[in-house]
């Protein structure tokens, strides 16, 4: 067969069917899934990690430990919901190893008093709120400053949902959690969240966002 016409036929096939193709030992149909998700999941890994070369180092650590373990792949959960678990494993694994990191490794419970978390169930997507509308890249930089100092379970979770917009079940199976455990994690992160982001408004425009 023709490789240019093998090349768009693989590119038209879903994952499950490359997935299959991949499991036999075409390495080319492995190779069109990684492109196809490649830059979720290298955005995926940056917004943990925060530095290009490690999220470079982490993706391509993804990349052989899903090559490597596609045979253990059931089906189960969708290809991209897989790959993102490894992905954030080999993140907090470069991250927990960094020393300048103090990342937390108990319940993740330890957010700051002063956090109001009462009517956590009731705040919305954070980025809905109009007191943010900065610059867009002053806000990704504020806002990636901001995520490194949630504990991680929180960080994950607002991180997959918020910024990757993975539906909510996406989440639970990629993190190996409850739905409702997620919408909890879900519910203080925002709130966290915007409570930094809030700080940082108000330190910069002044209180009129008060």
């Amino acid at each position: 067969m023709n490789t240019s016409v093998q090349t768009t036929k693989l590119k038209e096939l879903p994952d499950e069917t490359l997935v299959d193709l991949a499991k036999k030992g075409n390495t080319s149909a492995f190779e069109h899934l990684i492109k196809r998700h490649e830059d979720r999941i290298y955005s995926l890994i940056y917004r943990i990690l925060n530095d290009k070369d490690e999220t470079y180092d982490a993706l391509q650590e993804t990349v052989i430990n899903a090559f490597q373990h596609l045979k253990n792949f059931r089906g189960k959960s969708t290809f991209l919901t897989w790959i993102s678990r490894i992905a954030i494993n080999c993140a907090l694994m470069r991250k927990r190893a960094q020393k300048k990191y103090a990342i937390s490794t108990d319940d993740g419970d330890n957010l700051p008093k002063y956090v109001d978390i009462s009517n956590a169930e009731h705040i919305t997507d954070w980025s809905s709120d109009p007191t943010l509308s900065m610059e867009s890249k002053e806000l990704k930089k504020v806002l990636n400053d901001s995520l490194q100092k949630i504990p991680e379970k929180y960080r994950n979770v607002i991180i997959l949902k918020d910024l990757e917009n993975r539906p909510i079940e996406e989440v639970a199976k990629t993190l190996n959690i409850s739905v409702a455990a997620t919408k909890s994690r879900l519910h203080r992160a925002r709130m966290y969240l915007r409570w930094l982001l809030e700080q940082y408004v108000k330190q910069v425009y002044g209180t009129k966002y008060k």
